[in-house]
């Protein structure tokens, strides 16, 4: 459980700060809507993140993986969570897309939702995929 903690760690801590990154950037204020799209590329901590848990735990039967992938998930989804929340409710609070303002609280739980039913998926695919290797297969 502690890479799986480290990982979901991890992966918060580095959307949080491609978050920021973007908005120190002027990403978040262009009118092209240049954020959204870069935002969509911070989808590839928790990719990057799930390997490393994956490959480097062994996740063989399935249990196993779930319990880590919800760890994985959940660590990531605190950090990232609270990052949302510290970007929504002090960095730009007036931030909106079209007419509808964000609200802090409600962000950083989607933020964590996603987050933590992201990462259990991605560990429980992965491992799948590259968990089965071990002293039984060749």
């Amino acid at each position: 459980m502690k890479s799986s903690l480290l990982a979901g760690l991890g992966v918060g801590l580095a959307t949080g700060t491609w978050m920021f990154a973007e908005y120190a950037l002027g990403l978040h204020d262009d009118p092209a809507g240049a954020g959204r799209w870069t935002g969509f590329l911070s989808l590839v901590f928790p990719v990057l993140g799930a390997y490393w848990l994956v490959t480097r735990s062994a996740l063989r039967p399935w249990p196993a993986a779930l319990r880590a992938g919800l760890v994985f998930g959940a660590a990531g989804g605190v950090v990232g969570g609270a990052a949302i929340y510290l970007y929504f409710a002090v960095v730009n609070p007036g931030f909106s897309v079209g007419s509808r303002t964000s609200h802090a609280g409600e962000q950083a739980l989607v933020g964590f939702v996603g987050a933590f039913v992201l990462g259990t998926v991605l560990t429980l695919l992965l491992s799948l995929v590259f968990g089965r290797k071990g002293a039984g297969h060749v």
